[in-house]
């Protein structure tokens, strides 16, 4: 692959990470009556001190990216291939894998009915959702679709 390949294929790692984050890491919390400590409507997690992105420790060991070679895109500016939002997008694999991972984990359980699971999975709503005999001697909620929140 050519240098500007290399480029690209670097481009679209760093989109993927971005979208990993966006499915299973950013999550936004707003402040609300419940909550003194904080005014109702007021964004919590507005910085990195407190809204967690991708790290070294979130992102794949590999992550390979392949282009498809002697294929030009005539209709494109200068030919390029567009790599902002397939990319971005394509980490919803992620998001769908958890939901996979955790519903095999219920089934366990014997639990195989529907279950919610909002983005982002967050480790906190990923073991909630697994209700495991721990969780479940602590709590008793029952799932249905039109029961969306715990």
């Amino acid at each position: 692959m050519g240098e500007s390949g290399c480029e690209i294929a670097l481009l679209i790692q760093g989109t993927f990470v971005q979208g990993l984050g966006w499915v299973a890491l950013e999550e936004l919390k707003w402040g609300d009556a419940a909550h003194t400590w904080s005014k109702p409507g007021a964004l919590l997690t507005c910085g990195p001190g407190n809204y967690k992105i991708p790290s070294i420790n979130d992102i794949p060991f590999e992550l390979n990216v392949s282009l498809l070679k002697e294929n030009p895109n005539e209709k494109a500016i200068h030919s390029s291939k567009a790599v902002g939002e397939p990319p971005f997008f394509l980490a919803a694999s992620v998001f769908f894998a958890i939901k996979e991972a955790i519903k095999a984990a219920r089934s366990e359980v014997g639990l195989t009915n529907w279950f919610p699971l909002k983005t982002p999975a967050t480790p906190e709503r990923i073991r909630m959702a697994c209700f495991d005999r721990v969780f479940s001697s602590i709590c008793k909620f029952t799932f249905s679709a039109q029961s969306l929140v715990f």
